[in-house]
């Protein structure tokens, strides 16, 4: 049986194919296909696929001592989303170039936001020990 974790991931790569199958669809009978609007596409394969799942996971984990697979979930969220800005952005133009790379680059700084609040927050935890 899979488990909880693979079931997200796997159930969002189903949503990505009914997405990218509902696209077909739509080009094939109006002739407006996803590639048309790279902003829309960048979001349905970097959020759909790779961010979504492992932000949810990482939000929904219990917490323990040693929160190392959220940490390593978000990270993985940030990274994948910044090195798909890349790829996709290059093949867009104008508002949606700034669309996208504006993204990749804004998880990039919650990233480093995220990291540098959890340094604080350990550091601040180890004085009051220190101090008891």
């Amino acid at each position: 049986m899979i488990d909880r974790d693979g079931r997200i991931v796997f159930g969002s790569l189903l949503a990505l194919i009914l997405v990218l199958t509902v696209s077909i669809v739509v080009e094939e009978q109006f002739g407006v296909g996803l590639r048309e609007y790279p902003v829309l596409s960048f979001l349905v394969f970097a959020g759909l696929a790779l961010a979504a799942p492992q932000l949810y996971l990482a939000a929904t984990d219990d917490e323990t001592a040693d929160d190392h697979p959220t940490r390593s979930r978000v990270q993985f969220a940030a990274v994948a989303t910044a090195v798909f800005a890349l790829a996709f952005a290059d093949d867009a133009s104008g508002i949606s170039y700034l669309a996208i790379a504006g993204i990749g680059s804004g998880a990039v700084i919650a990233l480093v936001c995220y990291e540098a609040l959890r340094w604080h927050h350990g550091s601040s935890e180890g004085s009051l020990s220190q101090v008891r």
